[in-house]
């Protein structure tokens, strides 16, 4: 795989940032520590580079039949400003990707799939009649998340006033002299915006976000936090081999449109999903991690698709996926097999802590 540069490597270098390859990036993991970012994002603000994520660009004539046969949400149905999140499936109900769609104008949509599936992602598109550009270079992406995170951003940059944009709602901005794209989506569960930066203006953006108060945080802060929210992780929750219906995402499907996969997950409908996905909050010491096997007395009822230490809550939480017929009811006790140990906790519903209203 070729490796990509993002825009800011130089500054997340300049910080002291320790880098992991990410999908072909290297990418900031964390800079102080995931604990204290996870804490600034919860409580005040923090900017992350996310500039790894696709880029595909979908247009021309009969770009929308294309995308909506690619895509579980309604796009076509989509005005112009405003964005959804979707899932792009396999014939069989399979997941390729969870990604965020954008309709830029009438016949022209942005597709932001995750770094690791741009060429999936781009080649389910094109198997439906559309041939996306892939523009990895052209946006460099920083999401600004956080209570805070809003009121930073209008001090920043005040036109247009980001507070009347709802959520998946999206303006065009200039940044720098450079027409730039600001939207209201995120996976923290805070309030934010996700800001798509034209490359050379980056490094400019960057630093006047953090001048202003946002704490620099890495992609380690970003999974403790879209796991406090129960959101789902490709790789994890949703693989090729769990259907939405398993992963409790039948409400990203729009069964009155003709998206891919559609037949077979009528027939899991009808008949129910084999497995459901639910969460564990740890009431012994210890920390889940994706894999490990979770029991119930002496019948092992699920397998860890996601875990961590959850900062906010100072506990282990997981998510698990599991047969419905075996799975216990909310509040019963189960227990984590961890390498040779067993950490005790109890079945809850996701998501692990309570956010207002966004």
């Amino acid at each position: 795989m070729t490796q990509k540069r993002t825009p800011l490597l130089d500054r997340h270098h300049e910080l002291g940032a320790r880098l992991t390859d990410f999908g072909g990036w290297q990418m900031p993991l964390q800079y102080s520590g995931v604990v204290s970012e996870h804490n600034a994002v919860r409580t005040s603000a923090g900017v992350f580079d996310v500039s790894h994520l696709g880029k595909l660009r979908v247009s021309g004539a009969g770009a929308g039949e294309a995308l909506q046969r690619a895509m579980t949400a309604d796009v076509q149905e989509l005005a112009a400003g405003r964005a959804t999140y979707s899932l792009a499936l396999t014939d069989d109900g399979g997941c390729i990707d969870d990604v965020f769609v954008y309709r830029v104008q009438d016949d022209e949509w942005l597709v932001v799939p995750n770094a690791s599936n741009v060429e999936a992602v781009a080649e389910a598109i094109a198997e439906c009649g559309a041939e996306p550009v892939d523009e990895w270079d052209r946006y460099a992406i920083l999401a600004l998340q956080g209570p805070q995170a809003m009121d930073l951003f209008e001090r920043g940059f005040p036109a247009p006033r980001t507070g009347s944009l709802n959520l998946h709602e999206w303006n065009a901005i200039d940044l720098g002299g450079e027409q730039g794209m600001v939207a209201r989506t995120g996976y923290t569960g805070e309030r934010g915006v996700e800001i798509y930066v034209p490359s050379a203006s980056a490094a400019n953006v960057f630093d006047k976000l953090v001048a202003l108060g946002a704490t620099p945080a890495g992609l380690g802060a970003r999974d403790t936090l879209r796991l406090e929210m129960g959101y789902a992780l490709y790789g994890h929750e949703i693989t090729m081999e769990v259907n939405p219906l398993e992963a409790g995402l039948g409400w990203v499907l729009a069964w009155d449109t003709p998206f891919r996969g559609r037949d077979a997950l009528e027939k899991v409908r009808s008949e129910k999903p084999r497995r459901k996905l639910f969460g564990i909050r740890c009431t012994g010491r210890g920390v889940p991690r994706q894999g490990y096997l979770v029991g119930a007395g002496d019948e092992v009822i699920g397998e860890v698709t996601s875990g961590n230490f959850s900062p906010t809550l100072g506990v282990g939480i997981a998510l698990a996926l599991g047969p419905r017929e075996t799975l216990p009811a909310v509040g019963d006790a189960v227990e984590i097999q961890a390498r040779g140990r067993k950490i005790e906790g109890v079945i809850v519903k996701p998501p692990f802590i309570q956010k207002g209203k966004k």
